[in-house]
């Protein structure tokens, strides 16, 4: 029961456009998570009361809350929904790329020459020794040759070669308990953050069971009198 102004339950029936308006309408990095979040905080805060003295007053106080939190929650958001292995402090990518062209070229000459001179004397046998110049021979045969070669090649390679070599190291350095513990300390729950920004829109004292007067003279408020919309 509302004692000091109303509780937020009573402000979503007297003005269903919380909802539908500023609810609806701050930046938020993923609208699928809009829904989520929102439930999170009327769920939480249903039965606290507000800290401001009419309804109008407060719808403008929690918009600019919003306005003012999201984008910092909103990079949060993006870091903790960054998927990475915890047990990961390593990761060297190395690419080796190779291009080259080797051009070789070859030349050779060849010359060679032959000569060659027989001669073939036949004769019948004389009476008499044959003179030494062969002057009474019945027969001869002289045979000359002369013989020359040249030959010359020249020969050019070229070699195109391209060579790349990816190599990966994937690893961890250090004490891998350590590690999972570093992590899990780390872990955030960006939605209850952004509730504990809302906290100061709702009265932060609780009806302790007293009950309160009113002078004579005085206009009642809240709980005992009216509450401005």
């Amino acid at each position: 029961m509302a004692i000091f102004t109303i509780e937020l339950w009573e402000c979503l029936e007297l003005d269903p456009t919380i909802e539908t308006g500023i609810l609806a309408d701050y930046p938020i990095f993923d609208e699928s998570h809009r829904a989520v979040l929102n439930r999170k905080i009327l769920n939480h805060f249903n039965n606290r009361e507000i800290c401001m003295e009419s309804l109008s007053m407060w719808r403008l106080a929690l918009a600019r809350k919003l306005d003012e939190i999201m984008p910092l929650y909103n990079q949060q958001y993006e870091i903790s929904a960054i998927n990475f292995n915890q047990l990961e402090t390593v990761r060297i990518n190395n690419t080796n790329v190779n291009n080259g062209t080797t051009t070789g070229s070859s030349e050779s000459s060849n010359e060679s020459s032959s000569g060659a001179k027989s001669r073939a004397v036949s004769q019948q046998l004389p009476q008499t020794q044959l003179s030494g110049n062969g002057d009474y021979a019945t027969a001869a045969q002289d045979n000359i040759s002369d013989t020359s070669a040249a030959s010359s090649a020249t020969d050019t390679n070229t070699v195109n070669q391209d060579n790349e070599q990816v190599s990966e190291t994937v690893g961890f350095q250090g004490n891998a308990a350590l590690m999972i513990l570093q992590y899990r300390q780390s872990l955030v729950n960006v939605d209850m953050m952004i509730i504990d920004e809302l906290q100061t829109l709702f009265m932060g004292l609780w009806n302790n069971g007293d009950e309160y007067t009113v002078n004579s003279g005085q206009l009642g408020y809240f709980g005992y009198g009216r509450f401005l919309i």
